[in-house]
């Protein structure tokens, strides 16, 4: 508004004046808050908007994570399973082997017997410590080996 001598105006042009002012002023409170209540629907539907893409990433996430689980106890039972039958198989291993070094050991006794002779007697049962001795560190070194396949 240019400006103007409110000195020069008159009491109706002063009243006059005053009264679009609050016109102007009242138009400019209300469009206030008509943005105000417009902001505040803005924010609501951000907000809800927001909660229902948490929820959504949530629910995905507690999925992936169901999923991961189920494949990992398979894989864990498939391991299970695997070592299961590799100790069973080294438990076979270990009875063949071991009826096998009873059958030497009853053979070099049954020699033992046989032989009249305290050197001969010797010389046997050296024989058979021996081979006992290979067969237990056989046998330590796969038991090792497969615990160190097994990590």
């Amino acid at each position: 508004m240019a400006e103007v001598n409110l000195k020069k105006l008159s009491r109706a042009d002063l009243l006059e004046m005053m009264i679009k002012f609050s016109e102007e002023a009242e138009e400019a409170k209300k469009h206030e808050q008509e943005y105000r209540e417009e902001l505040e629907r803005e924010k609501l539907a951000m907000q809800q908007q927001m909660a229902e893409e948490r929820a959504a990433l949530l629910k995905s996430f507690d999925e992936e994570k169901a999923e991961m689980r189920a494949k990992f106890a398979e894989q864990k039972a498939q391991l299970q399973e695997k070592y299961e039958k590799d100790i069973e198989g080294l438990k076979a291993r270990l009875e063949k082997e071991k009826s096998e070094l009873q059958l030497q050991v009853d053979d070099s006794l049954s020699k033992i017997e046989k032989s009249g002779n305290l050197a001969e007697a010797s010389l046997l049962i050296g024989g058979i410590l021996e081979s006992a001795q290979k067969a237990a560190d056989i046998y330590l070194k796969t038991i090792k080996d497969k615990a160190k396949t097994d990590e």
